[in-house]
């Protein structure tokens, strides 16, 4: 593949005189320093395309939140099942009785809490507006549904074989969208109501070195990183995968929202054609959480897609750098409230 050190390589190409793709590799050098969207798009432009200005777009899109990497879980039941889960590979006999959150967190970060921590109970203070558990906008595909304040899914479990083609793609992160999409292309091979089965049922890690350690130190970022995946199988189905895809984009709030829009956004690099359409549809739904009197977890992920997508303008970007400059910010000075015992041991 390349060096460990892209921006190294991409110098590199980028002043070597004798490189036949020379424009394409300054086209990513100038993304890498400005974070310009338009010289990333450039790399694909290149009059030329083949394998090596692939490969430059997979350099260019090296440690980059959604072009190489998806965003970790923020919610406060994965930062507590993320401790459990470090806590218990040091040998801590540790067991959970009920975890208490203010408000409703995303329903794929309460079942991935559930896989990694066990059946607890988790008690929710409050929904406050807008309602999580509302669609943004009125969809047909949806993942999940609520029982009053239990999200449910929406479809029947995953088959046994859509589970072990999940663990076969679904391993590592992608080089970059435009090889994900390709790697992603035996999941695409499996039934619509397999790939919803697999957004809403969260299968387990595959048992591999790789994920054996991760379940000592964050167990709940494969179900982070399983949803894009699986987002990337349903372009494969054409005009309905696209619709789906849409739909759960601006279904109930969740991580399947990001994920859908991520494979819209990787869409829109393979198909110039449809730019437009995407990138509206991605600050449509970056509006819908700005917009939002309330915390929305998911809402630093969506800045980083607006910031990858093509189209992105300097008043999206602005807006994007907002979201994540104040995600920085340190909270301003308040007492500190009193101390909540918010989960419990069985003794």
């Amino acid at each position: 593949m390349f060096s460990s050190d892209p921006d190294a390589e991409l110098r590199s190409l980028a002043d070597d005189s004798g490189f036949p793709h020379r424009d394409a590799a300054r086209h990513a050098v100038r993304f890498r320093e400005s974070g310009d969207i338009a010289a990333l798009v450039a790399v694909l432009d290149d009059q030329h395309p083949c394998g090596t200005t692939e490969m430059l777009f997979a350099m260019a899109c090296s440690q980059r939140p959604w072009l190489n990497w998806v965003p970790m879980p923020t919610e406060a039941l994965c930062n507590v099942a993320n401790e459990v889960g470090r806590r218990r590979a040091e040998g801590e006999e540790l067991t959970l009785t009920g975890l208490a959150v203010s408000a409703a967190e995303p329903p794929s970060a309460t079942v991935a809490c559930r896989r990694v921590v066990g059946p607890v109970d988790v008690a929710i203070e409050e929904f406050p507006s807008p309602d999580i558990r509302v669609a943004v906008r009125p969809v047909r595909y949806r993942a999940w549904r609520y029982d009053g304040v239990h999200p449910v899914p929406v479809v029947a479990a995953p088959s046994a074989e859509a589970v072990r083609v999940l663990h076969e793609v679904a391993g590592e992160p992608w080089p970059s969208p435009l090889s994900g999409f390709l790697q992603a292309e035996p999941l695409g091979k499996l039934p619509i109501d397999d790939l919803l089965g697999l957004l809403a049922h969260l299968p387990q890690a595959p048992d591999t070195p790789r994920w054996a350690h991760l379940a000592t130190t964050t167990p709940t970022y494969w179900f982070r990183l399983m949803q894009p995946w699986v987002c990337l199988a349903l372009l494969r189905h054409g005009d309905e995968g696209r619709e789906a895809l849409a739909d759960l984009a601006f279904g109930a709030e969740d991580w399947v929202s990001d994920a859908a829009l991520f494979a819209l956004v990787t869409t829109a690099y393979r198909e110039p054609g449809r730019r437009a359409e995407v990138h509206d549809l991605v600050r449509a739904r970056l509006d819908a959480a700005m917009a939002a009197p309330r915390v929305v977890t998911i809402e630093e992920s969506l800045a980083q897609l607006m910031l990858i997508t093509p189209g992105c303008t300097p008043g999206d970007r602005t807006l994007a750098t907002a979201v994540l400059t104040r995600a920085d910010e340190p909270p301003p000075d308040e007492p500190e409230p009193p101390k909540r015992r918010w989960w419990q041991r069985r003794r």
